[in-house]
């Protein structure tokens, strides 16, 4: 992994303001993965350092989630998949911060907003609003064509123990007088490589897309039982 893509242990507890103990102990309870804890050789000697986007979010959803659920549950509704036919209305989704109404149009036109909404599609909005203000109308249609080849070929169960990203590039050819650009959306890990010609436009970190809407659709189903108890 990138360098610049990680941050030291004592710069996550400075911009987090949690205490060595707590990240410790959130460790402990699988709240955050051993493999996000990495040894680098500093010119002090080893440090520990983490993926810089993934452990600020996770932080950032225990901060938030831990006044509601004990920490015991908490680490079972981060580290148990989410089942992939979990369904909630339409509606229940559009205050999310990651959820967008023109991305959402561009799935969804014709659909009723009170209809349900799978895993799989909330996974391709989520990716897509990401690139929104990057990707032109035609790229953000391609970025969905890839997602949901990738998912029918079961991108969703490799991602928890895969780093993959989605790469949004765009390279220029020219010849014989005539100049074209063509958009080209790859989804790999964090070690591949693009040729000089390619303009990287924007990197997604699908893993990291994927546990913030399992969490908010848990969230959100959560609230809709909560509902239905109340108004029975």
């Amino acid at each position: 992994m990138d360098d610049d893509r990680l941050i030291s242990k004592k710069e996550v507890l400075e911009e987090t303001g949690i205490s060595y103990g707590q990240l410790y102990r959130w460790k402990r309870k699988g709240l955050i993965p051993e493999a996000w804890f990495l040894r680098r050789s500093t010119f002090t000697g080893q440090e520990t350092f983490f993926p810089r986007d993934k452990i600020l979010e996770r932080i950032q959803r225990i901060k938030e989630m831990k006044e509601e659920h004990p920490l015991d549950d908490l680490a079972d509704l981060i580290t148990h998949q989410v089942s992939a036919k979990l369904q909630v209305a339409f509606d229940k989704l559009r205050d999310l911060k990651w959820m967008d109404d023109a991305v959402i149009q561009v799935f969804r036109a014709d659909a009723d907003v009170e209809s349900p909404i799978s895993l799989n599609d909330a996974f391709c909005i989520g990716v897509v609003s990401r690139a929104k203000t990057t990707g032109r109308p035609e790229e953000q249609d391609l970025i969905h064509r890839t997602l949901k080849n990738a998912i029918a070929k079961g991108l969703l169960d490799r991602l928890p123990e895969e780093s993959l990203q989605l790469y949004l590039l765009r390279k220029r050819l020219s010849g014989g007088g005539i100049s074209a650009e063509i958009s080209v959306s790859v989804i790999g890990d964090d070690r591949i490589l693009f040729d000089p010609d390619s303009e990287e436009i924007e990197r997604i970190d699908l893993a990291n897309v994927l546990e913030r809407i399992r969490l908010d659709l848990a969230k959100a189903a959560d609230g809709i039982a909560a509902e239905e108890f109340n108004g029975a």
